[in-house]
């Protein structure tokens, strides 16, 4: 299969798992992994993992407006967006614009897994998040990497196919955590 052509397919998917996010059967307590590397010893293992940020990272808004295929971008974001947003074995994982804050932000708002929007309507967290792949030599795995639910993270990459202006994914080649 053409490696573009995979693109659609997986950016699909991820789209459909934004629009199902929710509230419902949420547990108590976090499942879903946190990395324990260190950055420095994250970049050792993986190719992608960047000592420093990329300059002129614009939003998530900013990029669906204006970014075309093909287009190397830096881009700020949050990973966030479902129930679980990122995984070891995928190279694939949905990013949030900082400019809609997290469930957590809220005072009032006691939610397990804020890293999920659920406060938010579905077509506000499609409206406010892109798909990341991470491409590249050596080792892709975003929790060994270092990458965590809510981490702000700056990237390099280019940009997918877009099938309309609602579709953002960026082929990352490099990623920075913003420390917070």
């Amino acid at each position: 299969m053409n490696p573009i052509n995979s693109i659609i397919p997986i950016t699909l998917a991820a789209g459909i798992l934004v629009g199902l996010s929710g509230c419902e059967g949420k547990s108590t307590e976090q499942s879903l992994p946190m990395s324990t590397l260190t950055p420095d010893q994250a970049s050792e293992t993986n190719a992608w993992v960047l000592a420093s940020a990329p300059e002129g990272a614009i939003s998530i808004t900013e990029a669906k407006a204006t970014a075309k295929e093909g287009d190397t971008i830096v881009i700020r974001g949050r990973i966030g967006g479902r129930h679980s947003p990122i995984t070891a074995d995928s190279p694939v994982f949905t990013i949030m614009d900082l400019a809609l804050p997290y469930c957590g932000q809220h005072e009032d708002d006691g939610c397990s897994t804020p890293w999920d929007y659920c406060c938010e309507t579905p077509s506000t967290i499609g409206e406010n998040a892109a798909t990341v792949q991470i491409v590249g030599e050596g080792t892709i795995d975003p929790i060994a990497g270092g990458l965590s639910p809510l981490d702000e993270i700056i990237l390099i990459g280019t940009v997918a196919p877009r099938p309309n202006q609602d579709v953002l994914t960026i082929k990352a080649t490099g990623i920075f955590t913003q420390e917070g």
